[in-house]
């Protein structure tokens, strides 16, 4: 019995917010159809801009490289990362408004003194629209003296079939990359199992000192519509705004043949959210569900935990140094920065909720002053833009009725129907009618199905308000109808309505659970006029009666009835 009245209460508070949203939502927000905005994200769980070692240079190594982006304008330009890396995350693909990409390992220039030699790896790519999906697996790269990794995947999504409905409870875009037991660079005898593996490379996650399960390093770039909300997650309004987030997971990183095992702890994430109002626009940045004494970073020497160095160790501080003299300066937890800043920038925010960006590296490495190794782990770019007022992302509702015009004393069903096209379930759907008249008409409700909650009593009423508290709930991709009956009384005129529906999204593909979404119909109108007599220009007396002539009803594209045409006395 508790199970259920915790139901019930829980049920009872969302029907009061529902009662307040129908109620409270601002005006400026624009239609998703029409809405200005764009944002990216991209992280690299390891960065390299050079590597010299034996003989070899390799430039720009990419492990778990992913990025997403969306544009509504069309991805006119490409999107690349910042100043100092100046790789292309997304190209420029003008008919497209998202795209995502993937990958677990690139090698993207792989030479010895002499050779010159491209090693691309696995890339998988989507861009819409239409809806688009890819991905891409690898099991077992042996590139010796180059690279080793036991499974390598990458997979990208990309939804925007049309701009009309908005992209709600998955992602607009994203990109992952996955990379498992990567090895660098040979510093030693080339492949002396005849396995792939290095003997002595330069970087490994494949650590021995490590949980096995923990030798993965997999990054997770997107884009999504988000919920107007403050930064501690208070709603703040009822229209949308755009999230970009990387989260990433940072395999233990041995370097210099078990010199130094670096272990991360926990899910990283950096996200940039722009509302469109005042106090939605914010940066967040730290390890997922930190708790107090949170660790970090294990630093691991000769098999031995040297240091552990936790959340708090770095909260509020610009970076945390660490130096081993001539074999590794070593820079952690910097806080977001600009995007091409160095640390000493902030993020961009706008005050008015408009935009935000950040980037940050989680730890910058260089081994023997750069020489062996300049490189970054858990390097992320975010953006989000979105117009003042946010985005309007309303449920679909319409209306029709059974006539296109009566006369006094006739009675008429309208029906409502509310469409779910969005990646979620629609939970505890409220679905409000408010009848108003114009002219002399006047109207009684005969009748609701199903049976409103609320009903206007009386027979000759200028206006009243039908209320179902929750017709719901309506799946993914699904619609529901309700309908009222009426009689036109009083006299000729207009009888007009406008159904109004609000939902708590749930059980969403991806971001959007809780959310709380209204939309309204676009007015209906239907002519009510007086049966009378008229004298033709005979002079016989005949009876007629006023007509609506070639009246069409109300359509999604919301388009109103208003004239009446009378026939000729």
């Amino acid at each position: 019995m508790a199970v259920h009245r915790s139901g019930r209460l829980v049920a009872a508070l969302l029907v009061a917010l529902l009662a307040i949203a129908v109620v409270a939502i601002p005006a400026s927000a624009v239609p998703f159809d029409e809405a200005d905005f764009s944002g990216y994200a991209t992280g690299q769980v390891l960065h390299a801009d050079a590597l010299h070692a034996t003989g070899v240079n390799v430039a720009n190594v990419e492990e778990a490289w992913t990025g997403a982006a969306v544009d509504s304008q069309g991805l006119t330009s490409a999107v690349k990362n910042e100043a100092g890396l100046d790789r292309t995350v997304i190209a420029a693909q003008p008919t497209k408004k998202t795209a995502g990409r993937g990958s677990g390992l690139e090698l993207g220039l792989g030479v010895d003194d002499d050779t010159a030699n491209d090693l691309q790896i696995q890339i998988a790519e989507a861009a819409a629209p239409p809806n688009a999906s890819a991905m891409d697996e690898l099991l077992g790269l042996p590139a010796s003296p180059l690279a080793y990794a036991s499974v390598l995947r990458g997979a990208a999504e990309a939804n925007w079939n049309n701009s009309s409905t908005c992209v709600l409870g998955k992602d607009l875009s994203n990109g992952l990359g996955y990379a498992a037991d990567v090895e660098l660079i040979e510093t030693g005898t080339t492949d002396p199992e005849g396995d792939g593996n290095l003997d002595a490379p330069l970087i490994s996650v494949n650590s021995e000192v490590t949980n096995p399960d923990e030798r993965v390093a997999q990054s997770f770039s997107h884009t999504f519509l988000d919920v107007q909300q403050k930064a501690d997650g208070t709603p703040a309004g009822l229209r949308f705004g755009l999230s970009s987030e990387v989260r990433m997971n940072i395999a233990p990183v041995t370097l210099m043949d078990g010199a130094l095992t670096l272990n991360f702890l926990g899910e990283w994430v950096l996200r940039a959210t722009a509302g469109g109002i005042p106090g939605t626009s914010h940066i967040h940045y730290g390890p997922g569900d930190v708790s107090p004494q949170t660790p970090i970073l294990q630093i691991i020497q000769d098999g031995e935990i040297t240091d552990i160095i936790s959340f708090q160790d770095i909260l509020g501080e610009g970076g945390l140094p660490i130096v081993i003299d001539g074999v590794l300066e070593l820079v952690i937890g910097e806080d977001p920065r600009a995007i091409g800043g160095d640390d000493t920038t902030e993020p961009s925010v706008a005050a008015n909720g408009t935009s935000a960006s950040a980037a940050l590296d989680v730890v910058r490495v260089k081994v023997l002053d750069g020489e062996a190794l300049d490189l970054r782990f858990g390097h992320m770019e975010v953006a989000a833009q979105v117009p003042v007022g946010g985005i309007d992302c309303g449920i679909p509702v319409s209306k029709t009725s059974n006539l296109n015009g009566v006369t006094v004393g006739q009675a008429f069903t309208t029906s409502i129907k509310v469409d779910n096209p969005f990646g979620c379930d629609m939970t505890v759907v409220k679905v409000i009618d408010k009848i108003t008249t114009e002219g002399d008409a006047k109207f009684q409700v005969l009748s609701t199905s199903p049976t409103a909650n609320q009903v206007p009593a009386g027979s000759n009423l200028d206006s009243g308000t039908v209320v179902w508290d929750n017709i719901g709930p309506i799946a993914k991709g699904g619609s529901k109808t309700v309908s009222v009956t009426l009689r036109a009384q009083g006299g000729g005129g207009i009888i007009e309505d406008i159904a109004t529906a609000a939902a708590v999204l749930g059980n969403c593909e991806g971001e959007g659970d809780g959310s709380t979404i209204v939309g309204n119909s676009p007015p209906l109108e239907v002519p009510v006029v007086l049966k009378t007599k008229f004298l033709p220009e005979t002079g016989v007396g005949t009876s007629g009666a006023l007509y609506v002539g070639a009246l069409s009803l109300l359509s999604l594209a919301g388009v109103s009835i208003r004239s009446l045409r009378r026939s000729k006395p």
